[in-house]
């Protein structure tokens, strides 16, 4: 469960991780240690100079937008016997809502995506959605979305069987 969490983030943040590498590189460009003082020097520190300001240029406006989104909700799903563990990560905006589900699959450092859903409306993906028939199979439901941008449900991955059922939209006149 940690694990699906942990990769969920990471791959949340992964914007984050790049613009804090290029930050870094940009700082070890303009100080140049190893370089003794001549134009190939210069040149290497205006080259960091431009890093570290596209580093700070993107960095604004995805700081601004970050601080909009409110928190991924997280629920895990154990089988019967506690052996796999599935996570649906939801998140919603004002326009739009996302929703994932990963699966931990065998191997140590191994995950599955077995649903994913990006689109304006919404899927009402929630605590009710996933069930586990055994160890080998997984019932995921959702509301289908015509206008959706991706709605991806895959019927096998790894060793285990989703079964996809869609049902009906329960506010079909609300959007």
């Amino acid at each position: 469960m940690r694990y699906l969490i942990f990769m969920d983030d990471l791959r949340r943040n992964a914007v984050w991780i790049a613009l804090v590498l290029v930050a870094i590189l940009a700082g070890l460009l303009i100080r140049a240690p190893w370089m003794v003082r001549g134009w190939k020097r210069t040149a290497v520190r205006t080259v960091g100079a431009l890093f570290l300001s596209f580093a700070v240029i993107v960095a604004i406006p995805a700081a601004f937008f970050a601080r909009k989104d409110p928190p991924a909700q997280h629920f895990v799903f154990r089988s019967a016997d506690g052996s796999r563990v599935a996570l649906l990560s939801r998140s919603e905006t004002r326009d739009s809502a996302a929703a994932e589900v990963t699966v931990k699959g065998n191997r140590c450092c191994s995950r599955y995506v077995a649903y994913r859903y990006f689109g304006d409306g919404d899927d009402y993906t929630g605590p009710d959605s996933l069930q586990w028939v055994d160890d080998h199979h997984l019932i995921i439901r959702f509301a289908r979305d015509e206008t959706s941008t991706t709605q991806d449900c895959r019927s096998q991955i790894g060793d285990i069987t989703v079964v996809c059922v869609s049902r009906p939209d329960p506010h079909p006149l609300g959007r």
